[in-house]
């Protein structure tokens, strides 16, 4: 997953502790996102990681140097809903448009990878640069919970924000030459498979649907 700005990659091993460092309670990040009271350990991610009950993507920059991290986990296997979320740990790149890009190729994988129907986030209503992200990503305000974070001596609301499969398919189609979304299989591939299994069927070979048909002409007699 990649576009000219940045890519997704699996983390290695000393990327844990990278991930550890930017999602610390007392870090910005962490605040940002409204999570000062979750301790994050880079075993505790890993092992969360390879169970597969959330995964974490690096967030790389055009050059390959990680900068920020995305995960995402399912919520509800039959309808097709995840939950995802992220953060780039480089301040220096808060505004930047990266957040943005690597948040794109999330969603597009879901969608188009993992076979997605509704995509969530939700974040603190203070953090104005996820904010930013979602009001341009095609993404809808579902609600506003009430005084559900406590910052800097006052309390601030979190909101939830959705977007579902046919939200998403119009904005690649409005927006698909300026954000291609890039198959894992090339369709060149995909079409010379399907052609080598034509001409294997068109010689007849015995398959086992010849042997189904034998069955249901038994069955018929």
């Amino acid at each position: 997953m990649k576009s000219q700005r940045c890519r997704l990659d699996w983390p290695v091993e000393d990327e844990y502790e990278l991930i550890e460092s930017w999602l610390r309670p007392t870090s910005t990040a962490a605040g940002l996102t409204g999570d000062t009271a979750e301790i994050v350990t880079a075993k505790a991610i890993r092992d969360i990681n390879e169970s597969g009950q959330v995964r974490y993507l690096m967030v790389k920059d055009a050059a390959g140097s990680p900068v920020g991290v995305v995960n995402y986990r399912r919520l509800n296997i039959a309808a097709g809903s995840f939950s995802i979320g992220g953060a780039i740990g480089e301040t220096t790149l808060w505004g930047s448009g990266i957040g943005f890009e690597a948040l794109r190729l999330l969603v597009d994988h879901l969608f188009h990878g993992e076979n997605a129907h509704r995509v969530e986030f939700v974040t603190a209503g203070y953090n104005r640069h996820t904010l930013g992200m979602l009001t341009k990503g095609g993404f809808v305000l579902e609600g506003v919970l009430r005084d559900y974070h406590y910052l800097d001596g006052s309390y601030h609301h979190r909101t939830v924000w959705s977007i579902l499969r046919d939200e998403f398919e119009r904005s690649v189609a409005e927006y698909g030459e300026r954000y291609p979304i890039h198959d894992v299989v090339p369709a060149d591939d995909k079409r010379t498979a399907e052609l080598a299994l034509v001409r294997y069927l068109a010689t007849h070979p015995s398959t086992s649907f010849d042997r189904v048909a034998m069955v249901s002409t038994g069955m018929a007699q």
